[in-house]
């Protein structure tokens, strides 16, 4: 986390520079003390050091703004791509220039950039494309303001932030959809790879970085290079992570991706202290124990195992959480297992916890048989094509008539709209949702885009939701997360990787496994199946019913007419069982009801 606060405002506005100086003197009056690394006519920039290692501040030269994160070239060919970047006039002058390409183009890692162009009167706020960093924007008289934590702002006294309850009756319908939206109507994310503009009395967000452009840039349709380059690009992006941590702890889940991130971090040059960590439930038939004991040991590496029903569970103690921007699923599962995790980053005097999240968006872990029209697409009806058909029945496990039709049906509608999701609106009232749902939670991303095929449409989608999911804690996690597979260059050449090519022989993550096959002991390689925690998620949701049951049928989004709690009755006061496709929007309302009863109490919100 790196706290920040910015002021972006018209020099030429008498009423904007007059409002931005009041703002000014009240952060300079705060009583945490801020840095000033930026302070020029236009742009004011605070921000406090950094408790994460990797994080600094890239002052600009010529008063043309800061950097904030950790940047590595994007040459990985040079001999010290993880070395210590400088961002010298020449090369700052070309990132103003160009409204921030050259940075994104030339540079990459964990970064929120704010520039100022004097000459153009505008200013620049760029969030890189791994999303480490999170970052927001709000406007009061006529000043921009783009920060990452709400409660940042406090000197600042600005008028009460209003409750969107339209956005919570949308984040129950597709909690896992990322968009700009917040759920305070006076705010809005910056999503990984946008860039926010700022000149006059205009704003202007649009995405610096999109896959669809770089997919678009070249295809990698040899399938050794493709081997090859994955395994070199992956091992030089960890490299210079491992190059900014030391020590790290390391989540084990016991399944492929975590398992490559060790491996490859295990033959990083700067051989950082590492000590892996697996969280295991009381059912047999998850516990994923024994995989995560193989790929330590393969590494050499401590495991500390932990079981899953030490973590918190539904009870009071999520009601004390802090202030966030937007409720989130995943943000509720770590608000159950914070203490947990601080208690072993203590114990191990760690103060990063690295993950293998992004594996399954990147390497493509699916059952979807696109993969078949994609080459059909490409490559025409070449001799391929029929392996490429037995491939896509094989991971679908569908005919290959279906697979064939499949195929020629998306090839003759371009593939552009054939992958969309359907959604059925579990227990939240249609009367409160947006006039369009699905096109209200469609991420910017979601774009026509008529020369790509399907398959690699559906991965971007994927994509969107997984570098947008990652939200720290603020000032409650010992041990943030940090996921190093969602590292520009390496999400870069898997998008430019054909999905055919990616899933080879009909195998999820095919390509993947092969590249790493020397990383990964052979059981996680050749294995199949997939570790899950629903079983365990639901025994929990069983256990803690009455807590649950409490907070949504007499909480405020059910006084709201935001969820139906007639159709919750059924499965939180009857117990009948619910499917799986229950699970993630019972847990959107239990995070959105969380989140709505501490915004309604903040003194920076109101319920209007």
């Amino acid at each position: 986390m790196y706290h920040f606060v910015a002021l972006l405002w018209d020099c030429e506005n008498p009423r904007a520079r007059a409002a931005a100086m009041q703002m000014d003197q009240k952060m300079r009056g705060a009583a945490f003390p801020w840095d000033s690394p930026v302070s020029v006519d236009g742009m004011r920039v605070f921000a406090q050091t950094p408790a994460d290692p990797a994080l600094r501040a890239y002052v600009l030269p010529n008063e043309s703004g800061v950097v904030l994160g950790r940047l590595f070239t994007a040459d990985l060919a040079s001999s010290h791509p993880y070395g210590e970047v400088q961002l010298d006039g020449d090369v700052t002058r070309e990132i103003v220039r160009t409204k921030g390409q050259h940075l994104v183009r030339n540079f990459w890692g964990g970064y929120v950039a704010l520039l100022r162009d004097r000459a153009s009167r505008s200013s620049y706020a760029i969030r890189d494309c791994s999303g480490k960093l999170p970052c927001y924007f709000a406007r009061d008289d006529e000043v921009t303001i783009v920060f990452a934590d709400s409660a940042d702002l406090a000197p600042l006294e600005l008028p009460a932030f209003s409750i969107d309850w339209g956005y919570l009756a949308a984040f129950i319908y597709s909690s896992q959809s990322q968009i700009r939206a917040c759920a305070f109507k006076q705010v809005t994310e910056m999503l990984a790879g946008d860039q926010l503009e700022v000149q006059g009395s205009s704003l202007r967000q649009t995405p610096i970085w999109d896959p669809v452009t770089v997919c678009r840039q070249r295809r990698i349709d040899r399938y050794e290079e493709a081997v090859a380059q994955l395994r070199e690009v992956a091992q030089k992006c960890i490299n210079a992570w491992a190059h900014t941590y030391d020590p790290i702890l390391h989540s084990l889940s016991g399944g492929f991706d975590s398992a490559v991130v060790l491996g490859c971090l295990s033959q990083a040059p700067t051989h950082p202290k590492i000590t892996c960590l697996t969280q295991f439930t009381s059912a047999s038939y998850d516990d994923e124990r024994r995989y995560a004991r193989l790929a330590a040991a393969r590494a050499g590496k401590t495991l500390h195992e932990v079981p899953m029903d030490s973590a918190a569970g539904f009870d009071s103690r999520l009601l004390a959480g802090p202030q966030t921007l937007k409720p989130t699923v995943s943000g509720l599962s770590r608000l159950l297992e914070i203490e947990v995790i601080n208690r072993v980053a203590a114990e191990t005097a760690t103060s990063v916890l690295w993950t293998g999240q992004g594996g399954d968006h990147i390497f493509l872990q699916t059952a979807d048989s696109s993969s078949a029209a994609d080459y059909l697409r490409i490559r025409g009806l070449r001799r391929g094509f029929l392996a490429a058909v037995d491939d896509a029945a094989r991971l679908s496990r569908q005919p290959y008539s279906f697979v064939l039709k499949s195929a020629f049906n998306r090839k003759q509608s371009s593939g552009a709209r054939s992958d969309k999701p359907t959604r059925t609106p579990y227990f939240v009232a249609p009367a409160a949702l947006p006039a369009d749902p699905d096109a209200y939670v469609s991420q910017p991303w979601n774009i026509p885009a008529e020369d790509l095929p399907s398959g690699k449409l559906m991965q971007i989608r994927l994509l969107a939701e997984v570098i947008n999911r990652h939200r720290p804690i603020p000032r409650l996690e010992r041990a943030p997360q940090h996921h190093p597979l969602m590292s520009q260059p390496l999400m870069e050449l898997c998008l430019q990787i054909p999905t055919y090519l990616l899933i080879k022989g009909g195998k999820e993550r095919a390509l993947a496994r092969e590249a790493f096959s020397d990383h990964v002991p052979s059981q996680i390689i050749r294995r199949r199946d997939k570790g899950s925690i629903v079983a365990h998620t639901t025994q929990m949701l069983r256990r803690d019913e009455p807590f649950v049951r409490e907070l949504l049928l007499d909480g405020v989004l059910a006084g709201a007419g935001i969820i139906n709690p007639d159709t919750l009755k059924p499965y939180i006061v009857d117990s009948q069982p619910f499917r799986e496709e229950h699970l993630l929007p019972l847990l959107a309302c239990i995070a959105a009801e969380v989140w709505a009863r501490s915004g309604a109490k903040s003194p920076a919100a109101s319920a209007v």
